[in-house]
């Protein structure tokens, strides 16, 4: 407990507090230890002695007149970051005032509750940017294959992946909401893989609920467009079917839903498309959410058709966007030598995936030994 000052105060002591620190004089009152009934009565007791030693009053407007436009812009840009009233106010100005200023501004201010959590969380966390594209994409990859649960006030989202490419994708998407954690784990297909979290601000909401309202977000083509890319790009694959001498590539989207699928399969269906959905079994023990047999892909095999969806879809996930790259450099009317050497640069493709993938195991193998010598 800090030591009391000798009362009655002295000038210099009485100056260095109120007019050097900027202490209110009921602030001075606790450090001189004064005990009265009330808080007011020591207050004034300060108070007369700054009168009694020729010090004056602080002006109570000054503070008003000293923030500018540029301190309040300034202000509100550290607010929405996360920074709490006393962080932003630094000593030069009471948090009152901060407070009033980004009142008088329009800014939404948080409740107690939130500052007090935010200013103890280690990585804050940024509000979702609102963009009806970027929602759409981010429904669809969460419809797809990402796992989103409740974590205290955050919403938590994670992936498990043996890609590099989904890595980098997570990261991308959402290293600018909050921070991205990597860590190693056992698989039951590959044995190692890599697992991604990140815990978002509680704006993100909209991931918790897998329903159907998808649907109402994405009537529109564009965010359609986008759903799809974020739904293919969690859970959609591009393969080559060799036809004797010739050939063709299929789109096709997996899940253990159907029902999303059939959703999918009738915007398609409105918009000149002829997908087909056929069931697929699968051992319940490979891995797959709530160990299910029972898996349904929806295809396109047209390859205008195939040619047309991948070219309108903005695919973010950089393996997709190659084979994409790869599907639109063939048109019926090509060469047989472009064909061939097309097909080509498709194997060198499949390998250069499957080899990154490869390394990519080994990684997280060493990473998880590395935690847990054991193993």
């Amino acid at each position: 407990m800090p030591e009391r000052l000798p009362w009655p105060p002295k000038r210099e002591d009485l100056e260095k507090m109120y007019v050097t620190e900027k202490l209110s004089a009921a602030k001075i009152a606790r450090a001189y230890g004064l005990e009265y009934a009330s808080e007011k009565t020591a207050e004034s007791t300060v108070l007369f002695h700054l009168k009694k030693n020729g010090i004056p009053r602080r002006d109570r407007s000054e503070h008003v007149r000293r923030v500018t436009p540029e301190l309040l812009d300034e202000w509100v840009m550290r607010y929405r970051s996360g920074e709490s009233l006393k962080q932003i106010s630094a000593g030069a100005f009471s948090p009152a005032t901060v407070f009033y200023h980004l009142k008088s501004r329009g800014v939404e201010l948080r409740d107690k509750v939130d500052a007090q959590i935010m200013s103890v969380t280690k990585h804050q966390r940024r509000p979702f940017s609102g963009d009806p594209l970027e929602r759409a994409y981010l429904v669809g990859m969460r419809i797809g294959d990402l796992d989103v649960v409740r974590h205290g006030r955050a919403v938590r989202v994670r992936v498990s992946t043996t890609h590099p490419a989904m890595i980098q994708l997570f990261t991308v998407l959402f290293s600018r909401y909050g921070h991205v954690q990597k860590y190693p784990k056992r698989s039951v297909l590959t044995e190692f893989e890599w697992t991604l979290e990140c815990d978002l601000d509680s704006s993100f909401q909209f991931l918790l609920d897998k329903g159907l309202d998808w649907v109402e977000l994405t009537r529109t083509g564009p965010l359609f467009l986008s759903f799809l890319a974020g739904f293919f790009d969690a859970d959609g694959s591009v393969f080559y079917h060799k036809k004797g001498t010739s050939g063709g590539f299929e789109f096709a989207l997996t899940n253990v839903d159907k029902l999303t699928l059939e959703l999918i399969a009738s915007e398609l269906g409105a918009r000149g498309f002829h997908p087909r959905i056929l069931r697929a079994r699968q051992r319940a023990d490979r891995g797959v959410k709530n160990g299910s047999e029972v898996i349904w892909k929806l295809s396109l095999w047209r390859h205008g058709e195939v040619a047309r969806i991948l070219g309108a879809m903005p695919v973010k996930h950089q393996e997709k966007r190659d084979k994409r790259d790869t599907v639109l450099d063939l048109t019926s009317h090509e060469s047989r030598d472009f064909r061939r050497s097309l097909l080509t640069r498709w194997d060198l493709l499949r390998a250069s995936v499957k080899a990154e993938r490869d390394t990519c195991v080994a990684e997280a193998s060493r990473a998880y030994c590395e935690r847990r010598p054991e193993c």
